[in-house]
């Protein structure tokens, strides 16, 4: 068994850090990305997806709503090919990205039960969020949930192959008889 990420040597320690903290930037830019479509709201989420089909336009908005939406513009409903591109590119590039997260986790001396449930957890957040555009604009808009879940579940995820490896290369100082 190997003697954990704290015996790596510095070039190594070095390498993980930048990757790692590029990995968190780039999921940070991911999330900010989703917040400025949605404000991760359920009904900005909802009209992302299926426009302004599902709006009752016979209700009264407040003069500041109306604004918003003036300075939004008309939102379309997004094709079946616009999902089928995202889903495409998606389905590739997050399970890459868990995939090389997960080995460096692999590497630390965490216990093989979290390390099983960290990789279930981004395992369903990525299903989740695959899922989730689909639901929303073909089944019901209440699917809206799904990307709430999935978003919960792969921040739990990634923060979790993020600091794990970060806290044993840098500050875990008992270094003995952590494996399960």
């Amino acid at each position: 068994m190997s003697s954990g990420m704290w015996s790596l040597p510095i070039s190594n320690k070095i390498f993980f850090t930048f990757f790692l903290s590029i990995m968190t930037v780039a999921i940070g830019l991911g999330f900010l990305n989703y917040y400025e479509r949605t404000g991760f709201s359920p009904e900005k989420t909802v009209r992302y997806y299926c426009g302004d089909e599902e709006e009752d336009l016979n209700k009264p908005v407040s003069e500041e709503e109306n604004r918003a939406r003036l300075e939004e513009g008309l939102a379309f409903p997004k094709s079946y090919r616009e999902l089928l591109e995202v889903t495409h590119t998606h389905i590739f590039s997050i399970p890459i990205v868990v995939f090389i997260l997960s080995r460096i986790l692999a590497m630390t001396h965490s216990r093989e039960g979290l390390k099983i449930t960290i990789y279930g957890v981004s395992f369903m957040g990525i299903i989740l969020n695959l899922a989730a555009p689909w639901l929303i604009r073909y089944a019901c808009p209440h699917f809206v949930i799904t990307f709430t879940i999935s978003n919960i579940l792969l921040i739990l995820s990634f923060g979790a192959y993020i600091f794990i490896p970060l806290y044993e290369m840098w500050f875990r100082k008992d270094h003995d008889g952590l494996a399960d």
